[in-house]
């Protein structure tokens, strides 16, 4: 199974989905963006998460509480405990952080209660929860290519990590998960596990002021990759370099390497990289290497998506090579040498 959505006890997927995102097909389709209640009730996530004691059991046979240690907890539906954490532990000043208050985090921050959410889920047991939200700005490129601003919240109840808000843009025409590549951003912001709610909202509304920073930012770096230009030569170095394709003993790419590199680069013939001035640029390359990794390189060999690879692409290792891949194309233009003719 190539995917970890977590699941109600009567099987149904904690996740659901509106348009044609660039996410997995099981779960519940909307018509339309969601409201934070819609969502919910739509990925089954109206469930809540509590910490309970942790105990041990004596030599004498009998239980006693480990001092300042909880275990973390989903309550189903017929009220049983589920853990959601099992190698970890959370400590007194661990506050849970429920899935309706990041659901309506998106409204407090934005201060209205509009139909935001595209895609919201839950992996394992529910230890992990997102949630991809549309917000009203957009940047143009070349006059002609959209990119939607989206941010990203990913809420872990087991204890590993803070609320953390990621800016995500999304280039229309082809559903690209862009990565935002400034330096001191690529780690997303961080909200506690710890304080009253009240104060968390404060933290993140200041986050989405330096994210609408961060999203200008980043569209003014992205309409410089229009004017670097690269020769097919150039292109085919930054793919193995952002890829990290490798070589055999004879110095040539691998087989799999150089079947990655063709897929890559047959993405430069989609119209969806040749809109506007685009053709033979960096944000040419860096598109067609996106658009691989969220499109093609998240396929199982059966043609079906891998949940897992799409999570990658959103938030893991695929998406930090996407990182990797817009600051690479930033300074492509010196960074590869020009093929010289024998």
């Amino acid at each position: 199974m190539g995917h970890n959505i977590a699941q109600t006890k009567n099987g149904k997927w904690m996740t659901a989905w509106a348009g044609d995102t660039p996410w997995h097909r099981l779960g519940q389709q909307s018509e339309g963006l969601m409201t934070a209640t819609e969502a919910l009730a739509a990925a089954h996530l109206d469930w809540e998460v509590t910490k309970l004691p942790l105990e041990y059991k004596g030599s004498d046979g009998l239980y006693d509480v480990i001092p300042n240690t909880y275990g973390v907890f989903r309550v189903d539906e017929d009220g049983e405990y589920i853990p959601l954490t099992r190698s970890t532990a959370v400590g007194r000043v661990w506050k849970p952080f429920q899935n309706v208050e990041a659901f309506s985090f998106l409204d407090d921050l934005t201060n209205t209660l509009e139909a935001k959410i595209e895609v919201c889920g839950a992996l394992g047991n529910g230890e992990k929860v997102w949630v991809l939200a549309k917000l009203p700005e957009s940047i143009v490129i070349d006059n002609a290519d959209v990119v939607d601003q989206y941010i990203l919240i990913v809420n872990s109840h087991d204890g590993s990590g803070s609320v953390k808000i990621f800016l995500t843009p999304i280039r229309v025409v082809c559903n690209n998960t862009l990565t935002l590549a400034l330096s001191m951003r690529k780690g997303g912001y961080n909200i506690r596990h710890t304080g009253k709610l009240h104060g968390r909202v404060d933290e993140a509304r200041e986050a989405l002021g330096l994210i609408n920073k961060d999203f200008h930012e980043w569209g003014e770096q992205a309409a410089s990759l229009l004017d670097i230009k690269l020769t097919e030569h150039q292109m085919d170095m930054y793919f193995i370099d952002a890829l990290d394709l490798t070589y055999n003993k004879e110095g040539d790419l691998t087989t799999r390497s150089r079947n990655l590199l063709n897929t890559v680069k047959s993405n430069l013939d989609n119209t969806t990289n040749k809109v506007g001035n685009m053709v033979g640029t960096a944000w040419a390359a860096y598109n067609a290497l996106t658009e691989a990794v969220d499109h093609q390189f998240t396929k199982l060999a059966n043609g079906e998506k891998s949940q897992k690879r799409m999570e990658s692409a959103l938030f893991g290792t695929f998406a930090r090579k996407k990182g990797k891949a817009f600051e690479l194309a930033l300074n492509s233009g010196y960074k590869y040498p020009m093929e010289v003719e024998q």
